[in-house]
């Protein structure tokens, strides 16, 4: 999987995608806005990237 920071047109589609905006109203969101709404959505990722493992986990201790 790649890491680091996406391609930021990457960025504006999934911002505009999450909360229902259109380029022109991402586009008026002050910065700190975009900085909180990006870091609530890493985190949200990060906890469903978790979430996954542990029941992919669970899932092959019991099919065993």
């Amino acid at each position: 999987m790649r890491r680091g920071r996406p391609h930021p047109s990457l960025t504006s589609f999934r911002l505009c995608k999450e909360f229902g905006w259109t380029p022109l109203e991402l586009d008026r969101q002050p910065c700190k806005t975009i900085e909180e709404f990006i870091v609530i959505t890493n985190e949200l990722d990060r906890q469903a990237e978790e979430e996954r493992k542990r029941l992919e986990r669970e899932t092959k201790r019991y099919v065993r």
